[in-house]
């Protein structure tokens, strides 16, 4: 995980600090928005899984939980707001192993969700819609560029 991904984050990205996001207080800026599309994106289908082009992946809702949705190849996972975020910063979200929590590229819940983000990213319409910039924006600190965040 890359600790720099975000300007608010705060931890050195090890447990518990890795879900960070989760409780940041400055995601209802832009990260929860974007969040939530994810979510209902999960839950479009009425319960059913929804399909990510170009993988054998499907999208899940998880009830009772909007901190991560499921995705689901032979076996169900989580993806989890952190991830989705994360890779919105970096690109990358790779499966590691607990010594390579520092690796950039590796996700801060260590499991792949690489190419599921992509995948999902399309989906809601390709990595310039406006939820996506406002996010990266809020990520890197730039008030100019990010409708959502005032003066």
């Amino acid at each position: 995980m890359d600790p720099g991904f975000c300007r608010h984050y705060r931890g050195d990205g090890m447990p518990p600090s890795n879900r960070y996001c989760r409780s940041c207080p400055h995601a209802a800026i832009a990260c929860d928005r974007l969040w939530q599309r994810v979510v209902d994106l999960a839950g479009s289908a009425g319960g059913l899984p929804v399909p990510l082009p170009g993988t054998r992946a499907v999208l899940f809702p998880n009830p009772g939980k909007a901190d991560f949705v499921r995705l689901q190849v032979n076996v169900r996972w989580n993806l989890t707001k952190e991830d989705f975020l994360h890779f919105i910063a970096t690109g990358h979200a790779r499966m590691g192993r607990k010594e390579q929590r520092h690796d950039p590229f590796v996700s801060p819940s260590l499991t792949r969700q690489e190419p599921y983000v992509g995948a999902i990213i399309g989906l809601l319409g390709g990595q310039d819609t406006p939820e996506i910039a406002a996010v990266r924006a809020v990520q890197k600190g730039c008030r100019d560029r990010n409708p959502y965040m005032a003066g």
